[in-house]
């Protein structure tokens, strides 16, 4: 048996009070080693100065030929802290083998989450009409002739929705009302669950416009009967309580749009185009660490008044790379990459990452 690999992550076991963080262990297993479908059990551990494994790892061993993965969770020791790179070696031992590997473990910082947040963007008007983008399907090749998977607004509502139904954990976000009203009306068995869920907190109701408003287009008032209809509609006939303007894909921002939104009695906002319009600062200039503001901030109109907000740093669609991921392990590991990009540009240890379903 021999250890092929030993690298640190970020992420962490263990309590707030006392994090552990994770060093990925690769072994392979030798031809000396258990036969094939007796594989024995092996210890993993790490050691250092300043870094222990209070539990080592008990896992069964790889069979000849064969590798597998042990997360060995470590404690760092004080002063060591985030950004600290540390001799280490991993270490994992059979009742009569032992291997070990010298690394390096650059310490993480604990507490950092990253929420994903399940919904689908809706672009009426702008590439067919409102009826069309509801029911019918709409193919657009992309730029090699290849067409995408694309869904209407009233099956992306219902797939949402089984998804629901059949995971007590899976919770959602609904948007714009020119989907949400022709929905409500075309499917009156599907009310009572979509109530249901928003009573308890599993679909969040944002938006509180009509539909993404392109501001920098249009006048005060027809912001203001936006929010009038999409607040009114989704207050008082959904029965939601919309706290966010969900504007994440509207091209450019009135500076007065926030102190409107507040003065309607939303309280945040999340956008992802806005300076750097098309995809984020990673895609279009290369590196987040580019921007010159986090992607939390309080958006401020020339009123006074202003709106908590989240910029996408990563675009809306960062959760396609996670979606279109081939299994398991690598979803996850996609899922840290973005966590990676996005935590160097946040306000606080904490990123969204939000994936839209095209249609």
């Amino acid at each position: 048996m021999r250890i092929t690999g030993a690298e640190p992550t970020a992420l962490f076991a263990g309590t707030a009070a006392r994090p552990l963080q994770i060093m990925r262990v690769t072994l392979l297993g030798g031809n000396r080693d258990a036969a094939p479908g007796r594989a024995s059990p092996v210890v993993v551990r790490v050691e250092g100065a300043g870094i222990t494994t209070p539990d080592p790892l008990r896992i069964d061993g790889p069979e000849p030929g064969a590798t597998r993965t042990a997360e060995v969770p470590v404690t760092v020791a004080a002063p060591h802290g985030p950004g600290s790179v540390l001799p280490v070696t991993a270490i994992a031992e059979t009742p009569g083998t032992r291997a070990e590997r010298e690394t390096v473990l650059t310490v993480a910082e604990p507490g950092w989450t990253i929420w994903m947040v399940s919904h689908f963007h809706y672009d009426p008007v702008w590439w067919n009409t409102q009826g069309q983008f509801t029911q019918s399907r709409l193919l657009l090749p992309g730029e090699d002739g290849t067409l995408p998977e694309v869904r209407t607004a009233f099956e992306l509502v219902k797939l949402h929705l089984d998804a629901a139904r059949a995971d007590p954990d899976y919770k959602f976000v609904l948007a714009e009302i020119d989907y949400l009203k022709p929905y409500f009306d075309a499917h009156p068995e599907d009310r009572a669950d979509l109530r249901a869920l928003m009573a308890d907190g599993r679909i969040e109701i944002v938006g509180g416009n009509y539909n993404e408003p392109n501001t920098n287009l249009t006048s005060a008032e027809s912001t203001i009967r936006n929010a009038v209809y999409g607040i009114g509609h989704q207050r008082d006939v959904l029965g939601g309580d919309p706290q966010s303007a969900w504007m994440l894909d509207a091209f450019g921002f009135d500076p007065g749009y926030p102190g409107l939104m507040a003065a309607a009695g939303l309280t945040s906002s999340a956008w992802a185009r806005g300076p750097f319009h098309q995809w984020g600062p990673r895609r279009t200039v290369g590196d987040n660490t580019r921007m010159q503001f986090p992607t939390e901030f309080e958006w401020l109109s020339p009123d006074g008044q202003g709106l908590l907000t989240s910029y996408m740093a990563n675009h809306y669609g960062a959760g396609w790379g996670i979606h279109q991921a081939p299994d398991l392990a690598a979803a996850q590991a996609e899922a840290l990459n973005q966590l990676a990009t996005l935590a160097p540009v946040a306000a606080t240890r904490t990123c969204c990452c939000r994936s839209a379903p095209t249609m």
